[in-house]
Order: structure tokens, then sequence, then C-alpha cells
């Protein structure tokens, strides 16, 4: 019997490949190679048609690349194949000639070599512009001086600026691409500039063909891409006026959702014309979306991630990504897939710490409904070939059904004549639920389906003549999950509870013997032509159905959602017979059959049932992440055991105890020795925008860029009466002022502005007749995007400073500058340039492994003991972990404060800034901490500055760990993570 079986499997595989041969597409090629080419129907990779569904995942928002795997695996699993990247010039690039692609969290090779081993292509996106509400947009932040010229323009001083970059940067990519054996497929250049004037001499066409022929040259050869910013204008399309720049593939972003945190009933409204935008502007290509709304960035002082039900709505993907889909779109990027976090000091003023984005795979690697959603439309149209070549049939409100509440979209493939309606309500917003019957044209004629409902903010793509493996769904009012070539043909199905699902299958007589393994009642209820229709009402759970040598799967939704197919290749094409069915846990990363024995792993958290369906009923014994167990045959061929999830795991988390504390504002004390402090001594700049006062005091002129500045300026006499003062640190920063030590004052922060004025009293009892000095600490928010002004060139630090009154000039006798300790030189590779700021505590390294605090500097004083008047506190303390290895156990802290409390407060992990808490502004109060930043299993370093900004002092109520929740895994999360840990080091004391 085995041998039967394992003949038939041979067969199909033989026929597949003969299906394969004489399937090859011949598509348009760029000129420099063959094996990534396109048509107007999609691209084709090895000269076969692929849907590429891709999820954008930035590196540098989680600095531990053994991470990188953990969720590659995640969105394999999960259907995607393909992942769309940017890389940061401001990341890789701490000053000007220095590149570094190899330290930590900035292994970019590794990042590659973790994509092809998961079995994802990878779309390069590397700017050099890129947006992503990065710090600059993703420009190196030494360009934030003004000495990057006119920004995205063919001004030469730019070009010049970036093209190192680009060779550099360009050269990896290069020796990625699958011409190579590696994973890029397409290679992006730049991001949403708009073509606005459609002129060969107009400066952006030059500057895209410079971007052009500096990508080239360093050696990329896979077709290029853009991104066109909306529907805002036409940009880089070979099919529209195109004068110079355009690119091979042209794209389309789109965040249509306009969902509310506060109101779950606004937005949801879909955007029906995008089939015509790429009709119009693009139809020589496919239509591509290289970034789609997977979720939003959160504001500070706006809502938090957590708290946004309508973002993580897993109805949002059910309906708009099945739109896409009906409007002929073969090429989708959803952004964010995982967004990560903002740590260090990488964010542009519009986000805070966490980037979540509200994606479907949240920031601490979990698997959102959302993702589950979605995997149930990546795995359809993984094995759903006819539909990467359609043209649209027809669309509209009441097409080819009975309700005028129901839009329709029809599309159908010329050579095999398969259709995909897709239907939806037509207001998409609306919540009703919708009963209609729908008329479908198929190979046995015009066909009336009735009973198929929309629950509210529901789609289903309906499909004619579908072909999977050696047979044919004549129609199905069902959504197609996927199917598996295996001994038989498995086709998988999906309804919510509740609803009526009803397919026809061709060459099934009425009278065949079908069994039915389930709740749900399965009917053989008429018969068209050569086909045989069977109907149901979907029950929970699955119910599993033998028709002759058909098995067909029928799952209610959320089963579905615990459905995995994982494949037995490596390559992100995966066809039917590469497939392995897997239902229950959590997740499944991978699996194999050998000898008898199927072998999965995964991660789980409830125990459970697991059932694999493998083609192969030998099978006697699962091997689940290592352990042995017995497994149970189904009278239809799969086998099943239970698998045991975490409730009764022990995860103990100390408190946080044992703590030191000392002043880190030592600056403000008029004695305080600033000799080694830079001497703003300026009076001239490349910025674009003019100084308010000289000398400039702008950061970035005297090589500090990021985090907290701290300057101090001097004067004589007693007659000023008052200070103005103007900083600027992005969107919600802050800045203190003090005089001899004594606060003056200054703003504590606004979550719309970016620079604020403040005309400060001076105590005349606090004026000395000489040797005054004003200290001013300015927190940083990032650099600005290019949306905002001038961009990454829009000034930090003080903009001026001026003594009132005064008889000449300022009144100021000098200006001096403290930052980051060394600087643009970056002491610290491995985290990197954006990591830390200018605090004194942070200068020193307090906040890092293997700093000792002693006495008498350091006191036993706690955060939840907090300063009484202004100022700036540091609290270390270190703690163990002992999680157990075989679990998965993401971890954050909660901060919290008393009400009133205008505090700014920084959380360090390790060294790494892994958390911003402005209370007075909100709206982040738990940070989530990946393993790698914390150790599961040692001893951790944990640290925290407190700047109080008013004479009232701050302390806070709560410093906590806690954990997200707990999964069972084979994954190994308790690496040792030293080598992204490095230590203090006595030259820190330079810096004092």
């Amino acid at each position: 019997m085995r041998r039967i079986l394992e003949s038939k499997m041979r067969f199909s595989r033989i026929l597949t490949a003969i299906f394969t041969l004489f399937a090859v597409v011949n598509g348009t090629d760029n000129g420099l190679q063959k094996t990534v080419t396109w048509d107007p129907y999609s691209l084709i990779i090895n000269d076969s048609r692929v849907f590429i569904f891709s999820a954008e995942f930035h590196y540098q928002r989680v600095p531990v690349p053994e991470l990188w795997l953990d969720i590659f695996h995640k969105f394999r699993a999960s259907g995607f194949n393909t992942i769309s990247i940017y890389f940061f010039w401001s990341y890789h690039s701490p000053s000007k000639g220095v590149y570094d692609f190899t330290s930590g969290g900035k292994n970019i090779q590794l990042l590659f070599d973790y994509a092809k081993q998961a079995g994802l292509w990878v779309i390069a996106r590397a700017g050099p512009y890129c947006n992503a509400e990065t710090n600059g947009g993703g420009l190196a932040l030494y360009g934030s001086d003004g000495s990057f010229g006119s920004l995205r323009t063919s001004d030469e001083v730019h070009h010049q600026a970036w093209l190192p970059w680009v060779a550099e940067i360009g050269k990896i990519i290069a020796a990625n691409e699958i011409t190579k054996g590696g994973p890029v497929i397409l290679n992006q250049i730049e991001n949403e500039l708009q073509e606005t004037v459609h002129q060969a001499n107009h400066t952006l066409v030059i500057f895209m063909e410079q971007l052009k022929t500096a990508y080239k040259a360093a050696g990329i050869t896979v077709p290029l891409t853009h991104n066109e910013k909306g529907q805002r204008s036409v940009s880089w399309s070979t099919d529209y006026q195109n004068v110079g720049g355009a690119v091979n593939i042209y794209g389309l972003d789109s965040y249509p959702g306009g969902m509310s945190c506060t109101n779950i009933n606004t937005g949801f409204n879909l955007v029906r014309n995008y089939f015509q935008w790429f009709s119009n502007y693009s139809f020589t290509q496919p239509s591509y979306f290289p970034e789609f709304e997977g979720g939003w960035f959160a504001p500070w002082g706006g809502s938090f991630y957590d708290d946004c039900l309508a973002e993580h709505d897993p109805a949002f993907a059910d309906v708009y990504y099945k739109n896409n889909i009906a409007q002929r779109t073969t090429l989708l990027s959803i952004y964010m897939a995982f967004g990560g976090t903002n740590w260090g000091h990488s964010a542009a003023p519009v986000v805070y710490t966490s980037y979540d984005y509200s994606a479907p795979l949240r920031e601490t690697r979990q698997i959102q409904d959302k993702l589950s959603q979605t995997k149930l439309i990546t795995l359809f149209t993984r094995v759903s070939t006819d539909l990467l070549k359609t043209y649209m049939a027809g669309n509209g409100t009441g097409y080819s059904v009975d309700s005028t509440l129901v839009w329709t979209w029809e599309l159908r493939n010329p050579d095999t004549n398969a259709g995909f309606y897709t239907v939806q309500h037509n207001s998409s917003p609306s919540r009703a639920v919708t009963t209609f019957s729908a008329n479908l044209n198929t190979s046995a004629g015009i066909i009336n389906v009735p009973n198929i409902t929309l629950n509210g903010r529901q789609s289903k793509i309906i499909v004619t003549d579908y072909h999977f493996g050696n047979n044919n769904l004549l129609y199905s009012s069902s959504d197609v999950l996927t199917y598996g070539v295996f001994d038989r043909d498995v086709l998988v199905l999906y309804l919510e509870e509740g609803q009526v699902g009803q397919f026809a299958l061709q060459n099934i007589s009425t009278d065949s013997k079908f069994d039915t393994h389930g709740t749900s009642t399965v009917e053989a209820t008429s018969r068209t032509g050569d086909a045989t229709t069977f109907v149901y009402t979907q029950s929970s759970g699955k119910t599993v159905v033998q028709i002759n040598d058909i098995l067909i799967y029928l799952l209610e939704r959320e089963t579905a959602w615990k459905f995995w197919a994982p494949t037995t290749t490596l390559n992100p094409r995966v066809t039917p017979d590469e497939q392995i069915f897997v239902i229950g846990p959590y997740l499944v990363r991978n699996a194999y059959i050998s000898h008898g024995v199927a072998h999965v792993s995964g991660d789980n958290d409830v125990a459970t049932t697991i059932e694999i369906y493998s083609g192969q009923p030998s099978i006697e014994t699962i091997v689940w992440n290592g352990i042995r167990l017995p497994a149970t045959k189904t009278l239809y061929g799969s086998v099943t055991a239970q698998i045991s999830g975490t409730a009764d795991r022990a995860i103990s988390l100390p408190s946080l105890v044992n703590w030191r504390s000392a002043d880190s504002l030592p600056e403000i004390v008029p004695s305080y020795n600033d000799t080694k402090w830079t001497i703003c001594n300026k009076s001239t700049t490349l910025s674009p925008i003019a100084p308010i006062t000289k000398p400039v005091l702008f950061a970035s002129d005297y090589g500090f860029y990021v985090g907290a500045k701290i300057y101090r300026g001097y004067f004589d006499g007693n007659n000023a009466t008052s200070v103005s003062i103007t900083a600027s640190g992005g969107l919600a920063f802050g800045w203190t002022a003090w005089l001899n030590g004594v606060l003056l004052g200054g703003n504590v922060g606004n979550a719309t502005l970016t620079t604020t004025t403040a005309v400060l009293l001076l105590p005349q009892a606090n004026l000395n007749l000489t040797g005054n000095v004003i200290t001013v600490v300015v927190d940083y928010h990032g650099h600005d995007q290019t949306s905002t002004a001038k961009g990454v060139e829009n000034p930090r630090g003080i903009l001026g400073a001026s003594l009132l009154p005064s008889s000449s000039g300022t009144g100021f006798k000098e200006w001096k500058i403290q930052g980051n300790a060394a600087g643009s030189l970056s002491l610290d590779p491995v985290r990197g340039p954006m990591n830390e700021g200018g605090l004194y505590g942070e200068r020193l390294g307090w906040h890092l492994p293997s700093f000792v605090p002693s006495s008498p500097q350091f006191d036993r004083s706690s955060p939840f003991v907090g300063i009484n008047g202004s100022g700036v506190q540091f609290y270390t303390t270190t703690f163990h972990l002992n999680i157990d290895s075989d679990l998965d156990v993401p971890l954050g802290v909660e901060l919290s404060a008393p009400a009133g409390t205008v505090a700014r407060v920084m959380i360090f992990i390790n060294g790494y800034q892994y958390g911003k808490y402005v209370p007075h502004i909100g709206p982040q109060t738990r940070f989530p901490i990946p393993p790698g930043i914390i150790n599961n299993r040692g001893l951790n370093t944990f640290a925290l500055s407190l700047w109080a900004m008013t004479n009232d002092g701050a302390k806070l109520d709560k410093v906590r760990l806690f954990n997200y929740g707990a999964y069972q895994t084979d994954f190994k999360f308790n690496d040792d993570w030293s080598y992204l840990q490095p230590g203090w080091s006595k030259k820190r004391l330079e810096y004092a």
C-alpha cells in the first residue's frame, strides 16, 4: 500500500514538473538579467509567475540578529514569501566616510542569510531617503549640519554626499541578488518622491537618473522600483510621460483605512479606483503596492497601540487585502508587518518609542488576530496560480448578485477561464449582516448560488472553475484557504461560524460515497452537468469531508487561524505538493516527515490537539519540539497528538530593588569644570535655517547629533533681568534652564511643537558681578523627515539666546556645548550612533553592564523616592532572570508616576536605551524589551534617568518587569548575548 501511495505521489510530482516545463512564461526584462522579469499580470521569477506577498520589516528596530530569524519564521509560516526592508544610512554611518555593516544589529549579510534560510525573497529599499518615521528619514545625521546641500534634488553637493552610501550598501545588496544565489529580487530607489514636473531637465528627473546610475555602478541588476506617495501624482512610470528617471516597475502606496483609536466606527472606506489607476499609469507592468496599510503610527500625546481596537481588527485584512486582489494586484507589501521599537534616539519626532504600528505581528513578536486573518489570504494566493493572470471581467454595485448592498469584482483568467468574484459590502464601513445570492459564470453555465452572507466588515473571494491538483471546483461560496497535493488532493475552505457554504465538485456523482467527520452537516443536494453540489452550515471547529479521493477541511474562521501549511522547500515559491498541513498550535515554524515520524517545530501557549496531514499514513509518532508523542490516526488519514501549553509553567520575575542613585546634572553648578567641552565659536553655518543669535548654537554644527544636549552660557554683570531662549528638539521635546544652579524654567514640552521660545526672569539675588552661568538642557526627539520644512537639516539644540536688556549683542561672553560621549566618533559601535545622549550619566557609562556604582557619589536612593527639586538623577540596579530555556517569554517594563508629574525618563537595559517615558505628554507606559537586549537567563543591568523639569521634583510609583505571554518553543531565546552588550570602560571617565 505504501509503495502505491509513493508511486502516486511521484506521478503527481512528474505531472507538476511537466506542467511547469510547459508553463514557462516570458516577460519583459531590464536588459541586465532575465531571472526576474514582468508583464502586465505579475512578476515572473525563474520563468514562473509568482504572487508577491511581502512583509515590511526594519532590522534596525530590533537590533538582535538572532530574533530576525524568529520573525522571518513567523512571516514564512503566515504565508508571506517576501520581506521588504529599509536600509537606514543613519544607522550604519555615524560620521562621514565611516560605514559599519557588521557590528551587532548592523550585520546585514546575516540579515540576507536569515531571509534565505527562512525561504523569503527580499525587496531592498536603501533610499538614500527612506522616511519611515525614522530619525531624519534615514539620512545620515552628520548631514543635519546643512552639509548635504539641497535634499532629494540633483544638487551636486547632495549628489556627492549620498553617492558613497549607495556605493557601499549597493555592493552588498548586489552580492545578495537572486542572480547570484541570494534572496534579493527587486531594488527600490528613493521613496515617495513625487514627479511634479515631467521635464527631462527638471532637478528631480536628474536626481532619479543619478540614483539609477549609482545603483547600476554598485552592481545592482535586478529590476528597479519606486513607491508613489498615494494618488497624489504620477511618478517614474515608463507608461506615463517618461522623460527620464522612470523605474522598471511602478509602485503605489496606500493607507486608506482612516480608522480612529477613539471611535471604532470611523473610516473603513475602501478605495475602488486602484484598477483604473494602474490601468492608466502602469499598464505594461503588474499592479504593485510597495506599501499597503498594515497599521498606522501613533504620535506623542496620542493613543497607545495596545489600546487601538480599530487598527487591530482582523476585518481590515479580510476586506482590504481582498479588495486589492480583486483589482488585479499581484505584488502586495504590508507596511508594517512587524514594527519593532524606536530604541535609542532612532525615532523621527512624529513617533514615540514604540513602533508597534498596530502591525499584524506585534512589537513583542506575538501573533495578532490580524496576522492570522492575513495568513488565510496569503496561503490562498500561494497556490492559486490562475489568479496570476487575469483581466477585469466586471464590477459594481449589485454586479452578479441580487442585492444592491453588495459590491462585486469579477476577475477571470483568459487561459483557464477560472473566475474570482470578490464580494464586499457596497458601503464598506457597514456592520450589517447581508445575505444574498450570486450568479456565477462557470464552465457549466450561469449558476445561481444562494445564502451567501457578509457579516458586516467581511469579504469573500468566490471561485469558479478553480483547479486544485487533479480536481476542479466548479464554484465555492466558501473562501478557499489553500489546497495541497498529497496521496490525494486536500482542499481547505473556511467560513465564519453559522454561515452557509456551498461548493460544487466536477466529476463527482451524486451517489458517490462521502463521509463527514465533525459537527457540520454536509449534504449533496444537486447536480449541474458533471458537477455535484454540496451545502453545509459551518459549525465551530473543523469538519472533514471525504469524497472519493478528495479530502476537504471545512474550518470555522478562528480554527482556520490555527491552520498552518509548513513547506518542505526553502524556495519562496511553493507548489501545492511542497506542504504539510498542521492544525492546532499557536505557531508552526517547520515540519518534515522521516521514517514514519512527523517532526514539527513551533510554539504553543494553550494545551491543544495537534493534527497533521502529510499523505503518509504510516506515521505512528509525532515529535513536537523534540518531544516524542504517540500519534493517533484519524479515519481520514491524518494523525493527532496532545501538546501541552504553558499555563503550569512557573515564570518568576524579580522586583527591582537595591537601587543606587547619583546626580546626573552636576553641570548646573557654576564651579563645574567644563574645560574639555566644545566652545560654540561659529559665526556661520551651512544650515538652511538662519540662527536667531550668534555664535551659532546648533548642536549639529559641533558634531553632536542625537540625545540631550547641555549648554553652558557665560556672562558678567547683574543688569540683565531676563533671558530669551529658543530651542528645538522635535515634537514633544522639552528644555530646562538654570542660573548659577537655580531653576529658571523652560518649556516642559508640547506634542504639537518642534521649537519653543521662553523669556525667563533672572532672580536678581542669584546674579553675580562676574562668572554667571546659565545651564540649559535640551531634550531630543529626533531630526525631521523632509515632510517638515528642511527635514534633517532643521537644526536642533539652542537656536538663539539673548540676555534682556543687553547693551551689545546677546550679552553672553561664551557658550559651550556637550553631547553624547565622543560625539560623531561613536564610542559604542555595537549599539550604534543613536543609542546615547549627553546626560552626565550617559557620558560616563553608568547605564552599561559591568559599571559598578560606588560611594560617596552613589547613594541608596530609589526612583520611588525621586528628587525633591529640578534636576536629573540616575538610578541603577541589577537583576537575574532564569526563564526556562524552552520558553519564549516576551518581557516588558512598566512605569507610572503620580498624577501631575512633569518629568522625562529614559530606560536602559544592558546599555540599550529602550524607552522614553514622558508622563505629562504620553502615551506610552509599557515598554517591550526583547531577548538579546534583556538576558532571559543571567544577569541584567537596569538604569533610569529621571529629569524633573520643575521645582516640584519627580518620582515614579511603579517600575516593574512583566511578561506579555509565554510560549513553549524550540527556538533558542537563551543565547549568549554578551557580544551585543559590551560593558563599561575607563575611557568613559574622559567625558565627565
